[in-house]
């Protein structure tokens, strides 16, 4: 082990750096005088002292930029020789000119990088080393920077380099400008706007330079710049950035996620960015390459296949996902789906998804017109073929978050009445609809419950907003004439028939039947003529072995079917992780999460069709069966009875509210006194107000792959019936009273009266509560605001405090500084002073010892003779 230095040897080192740090500072001096001292930027002494020049930066950074006018010198040498770009003197300044760009951009410095991680940990002192030389380094760079600013008028100068015909100093000047720009970005910017020339040279770079890391250092640079600037954004646009952007995509692998597909790709977000930029893009057939350049991502592969590659492949299987995976090296799952999932975050800010422009604006105009351009892109997007790329979901070699990715596609361009109509079109070597294609998947089991819930939530919010989508599903619920071949695509509505044909003769499948159950009340939402016509819809021929003929019979004999299940079970019954606990299920995987479902659609449907009220309310077995599940009990665990009574509530509860002059119920009574002898109307409002009040309605999850129970909607449908059952009770009771003749038991009038004083109760406790809240608010906010005040004053009178002692050390540790090096000078002066007596004194021993032998010499001679 090496032994630790002494102070002996430290202070030799610290000698010897001082020593190295003068004479650095000498050569810098010294140099500085020679670039100054001829006006020739091409002779010979200029070019080699900007050689030297350039070794001394990489050498000793810190001495250059401490010289006195080294920075400028060298500034100027590099104005007078960008003069000569792209004239006939280039050539002599080529040399000189890169020169002094590299030396430059040292001093500029890189960007600090992370330092990785390791397993032991580091000297603590070495860390607070390495952390204060980035800290100097970050300084010395931007002092820089705003030298090069000041003595290249705004980084103009360095601009016209932009033109010489040699690449390299190309490379080295679009090097500069970007380590200007990540530290005084604004100067840059103004100096781009005020010479469009600059920008159109830096595009010529891009499009026509065939030297890869060239290009790829001018795509750096446009990055840089297009990332906040909106009129650069707009100037590289117009001269063609995307199109360029497409055609170099074409040329990459897409499907390993490279450096220059990601650059290239976050260039054409920022584009994205800007309104003007998406109508250009837009307006130009840009669209059309980024739905063919997402395709050939999704696939992974190339739009313009390499030579060669074509021949390798021929005997590769017809799928395109199998032409493409037999020489590519393996690459991580994060980088394959890297560039689609680039592409798709483009299709998305183009259809309004993820900037603002589809928010609302405070300008009626300027919103209006956002809005336009929001449609015109997803009709666009819809007529390039963009939901062409749904027919990939059920290919279980794309990652689930791909295809979660392309669902948001979906929820983004549901809106435009286009979507809906390449929804129902039939693909070619298809026999069904997209649609039915995705409702197929929906009902599916093969498909992972994150993937299906998004689907899900997302088709059936497009099939409820277009009323050709409900009236296509209503129509394929119809019996085929003839059987499908094996192998042939099941209509979705077919496989929906008989998913509730299984749940009709005991066999429920709980997770197939929830968004069957969910697709049919999509089908059924806010269409007054599918309402209407799914009663006495057909579904099976006459005769047959399907348990029911009509639409209404099937679900009703579905429900009941999914109800007993639930009211024959126990939480016994169940395995202790199962469905029936307390805690809140992930998923539809029992029979009472069905049920739930199936009371949601007979909720809005009894809501909103007299007749299939009429035929729920006039069933022996509907009535019965919806009274044991409000009295379930636990059943089938804490969760599910709060759900499961408090809907079955529901749907008694509009039987009650059905309005009598439309001959949808005859008599409401009878059923209030049967909630009232079984029930109990206080607890009937209970268990409303519990499903009402319960988490999962309230709080829905947001994101897209979480499955949920139920969306704001059906919470307002939930409350607005509610509230229209509460005041029909209360109006049958106070017209049965007013009549005379009582048709409801004493117990009913009694609980009502009860209901009313403790209803009249808690709302004079709430407003009680209100107004202490009110004043509690109103001084807390004073006391709030007085102690903000004084903290504020406060904070600003420490800050201040902290600014000045901090001054104080700076012109200390200066002073002490400046000190250290007059010592140290002084001392150097000191020791050569010595050097030189001690020298003195040894040519003076010589001259003496010499006459001493001299002498010794002649006596020796003298003796001798």
């Amino acid at each position: 082990m090496a032994a630790a230095p002494s102070m002996l040897d430290k202070v030799g080192q610290g000698f010897l750096d001082a020593a190295s740090s003068l004479d650095a500072d000498i050569d810098a001096s010294s140099l500085v005088d020679r670039l100054s001292g001829d006006a020739d930027p091409t002779s010979q002494k200029v070019k080699k002292a900007l050689a030297e020049l350039k070794e001394l930066v990489r050498r000793a950074p810190w001495a250059v930029v401490a010289t006195p006018g080294a920075v400028p010198a060298m500034l100027r040498v590099i104005n007078k020789l960008a003069h000569r770009c792209g004239q006939d003197g280039e050539d002599d300044a080529e040399e000189p000119l890169q020169d002094a760009l590299e030396a430059l951009g040292q001093l500029l410095g890189d960007e600090p990088k992370a330092q990785p991680s390791r397993s032991l940990p580091s000297s603590p002192k070495k860390g607070a080393g390495r952390i204060g030389e980035d800290e100097a380094a970050a300084r010395r760079g931007l002092e820089v920077a705003e030298l090069a600013v000041r003595h290249t008028d705004n980084g103009k100068e360095l601009l016209r380099i932009l033109s010489a015909r040699s690449v390299s100093s190309q490379f080295d000047v679009m090097v500069v400008l970007q380590r200007i720009y990540r530290k005084l970005p604004d100067p840059i910017n103004k100096a781009l706007l005020a010479d469009p020339m600059a920008l159109n040279r830096l595009m010529e770079i891009l499009q026509n330079c065939q030297i890869d890391y060239v290009r790829n250092e001018s795509l750096g640079l446009l990055l840089l710049l297009t990332a906040s600037n909106k009129e650069i954004q707009q100037i590289v646009t117009m001269q063609g950035l995307a199109d360029t952007v497409f055609a170099l995509l074409a040329e990459e692998d897409l499907g390993t996620g490279g450096r220059v597909a990601r650059d290239l790709l976050q260039c054409l977000t920022n584009l994205a960015g800007s309104a003007t930029c998406q109508r250009c893009i837009r307006e130009t057939g840009g669209l059309a390459s980024l739905v063919q350049t997402t395709t050939a991502a999704l696939l992974g592969k190339r739009l313009m296949p390499e030579e060669g590659e074509e021949d390798e492949e021929e005997d590769v299987d017809d799928d395109e996902f199998g032409r493409i995976q037999r020489l590519r090296v393996e690459v991580s799952q994060e980088a394959r789906w890297a560039c689609f999932l680039a592409l798709t975050d483009v299709a998305l800010a183009f259809a309004g998804a993820t900037s603002s422009m589809s928010s609302p604006s405070g300008d009626g105009g300027a919103a209006g017109e956002v809005n336009r351009e929001v449609v015109a892109n997803r009709d666009a997007l819809v007529r390039n073929g963009v939901l062409d790329l749904l027919r990939r979901l059920p290919d279980p070699r794309v990652d689930v978050e791909a295809k979660l990715r392309l669902v948001r596609i979906l929820q983004a361009l549901e809106p435009t009445p286009l979507a809906a109509t390449r929804l129902e079109q039939v693909d070619r070597g298809s026999t069904v609809s997209l649609l039915s294609a995705l409702a197929s998947m929906v009902v599916s089991l093969a498909v992972p419950l994150p993937l299906k819930s998004a689907l899900s939530r997302v088709l059936c919010r497009t099939i409820s907003r277009h009323s050709p989508l409900q009236l296509s599903l209503l129509a394929s619920l119809s019996p085929q004439i003839e059987p499908s071949e094996p192998g042939e695509e099941v209509p979705a509505m077919r496989q929906v028939v008989a998913i509730l044909e299984k749940a009709a003769s005991g066999r429920p499948e709980p997770q197939p039947l929830w968004f069957a159950f969910h697709l049919l009340l999509a089908m059924l939402f806010g269409n007054t003529s599918v309402q209407r016509a799914l009663p006495s819809m057909r579904i099976a021929f006459h005769g047959g072995e399907e348990p029911a003929e009509f639409c209404l019979d099937l679900f009703l004999m579905a429900f009941s079917g999914c109800a007993r299940r639930c009211l024959e079970s126990s939480p016994d019954d169940e395995e202790p992780s199962g469905e029936f606990g307390s805690g809140v299920p992930d998923g539809p995987a029992s029979p009472a999460a069905a049920l739930v479902a199936a009371l949601k659609l007979l909720a809005y449907w009894l809501a909103s069709c007299p007749p299939a009220l009429a035929s729920f309310a006039g069933s022996p077995v509907m009535v019965p069966r919806t009274m044991d599940l409000i009295l379930i009990g636990s059943r089938c665990g804490d969760f599910f009875r709060a759900h499961l009574e408090g809907l079955a509530a529901l749907v008694m509860g509009l039987c009650i509210k059905a309005d009598e002059g439309q001959g949808a119920v005859a008599g409401q009574q009878p059923f209030m006194a049967l909630l009232a002898k079984k029930v109990g109307i206080e607890e009937f409002q209970r268990k409303g107000e519990r499903l009402f009040r319960s988490e999962v309605m309230s709080r829905p999850p947001r994101n897209l792959a979480n499955f949920r129970w139920y969306n704001s909607r059906f919470r307002s449908f939930l409350r607005e019936q509610q509230q229209a059952i509460q005041r029909r009770m209360v109006q049958l009771y106070v017209s049965d009273g007013i009549g005379g003749g009582s048709a409801l038991a004493e117990d009913v009038a009694d609980q009502y009266k009860q209901l009313i004083r403790v209803q009249d109760a808690k709302f004079r406790e709430v407003q009680n509560e209100n107004e202490q809240l009110r004043s509690e608010v109103e001084t807390f906010m004073s006391r709030s605001l007085q102690a903000s005040s004084e903290a504020l004053l406060e904070k600003m009178e420490a800050l201040r405090m902290e600014n000045e002692a901090l001054h104080k050390e700076v012109a200390q540790l200066e002073e002490e500084g400046s000190d250290r090096i007059e010592r140290l000078e002084r001392e150097l002066r000191q020791s050569r002073s010595y050097i030189c007596e001690l020298e003195q004194q040894r040519q003076s021993m010589a001259v003496g010892y010499e006459q001493v032998e001299r002498s010794s010499e002649a006596l020796r001679r003298g003796v001798e003779g």
